[in-house]
């Protein structure tokens, strides 16, 4: 719902006193329970948080969630996630993954766990559509 802007608080006021009274409905309060989920509970799955050794204490670290695009022929080097465990997703177009000697195409929906075993690089195989993944890592806060 779009709401109007004035620029005059006489003008704001006008165009209140003119608006119908609104009453509030079901859909305008919480619900008491939840309702109309499913898999709210059920984890996908998991990475474990103490083969990474952070170092110092939760508070040292952030849960970070990135939308990360790579354009048509783009890529993401090679890099590791020992100290940064995740979970990643594809949200559009489709990626090559290349873990050491093998590789694997990932379309819309596919998922991961990075772990502190993972090593990987991705490439973009396609000339015309951008792939975009949804990305969620414990990084350590910066100072």
């Amino acid at each position: 719902m779009a709401f109007p802007t004035f620029k005059s608080l006489p003008a704001f006021l006008l165009g209140a006193a003119c608006l119908p009274g609104i009453p509030a409905g079901a859909a305008d309060t919480p619900p008491d329970k939840p309702t109309g989920l499913s898999g709210a509970t059920d984890a996908i799955g998991l990475v474990a948080l103490a083969p990474h050794n952070l170092p110092g204490a939760i508070g040292d670290y952030d849960l970070r969630a990135r939308s990360i695009v790579v354009a048509p022929g783009g890529g993401i080097p090679d890099h590791s996630h020992a100290g940064r465990p995740g979970i990643a997703r594809v949200t559009k177009g489709s990626l090559i993954e290349y873990r050491g000697n093998t590789q694997r195409t990932l379309q819309v929906g596919d998922f991961w766990f990075e772990n502190a075993d993972t090593m990987h690089w991705f490439r973009n195989p396609s000339t015309t559509e951008a792939a975009e993944l949804w990305v969620v890592d414990v990084v350590l806060r910066k100072k």
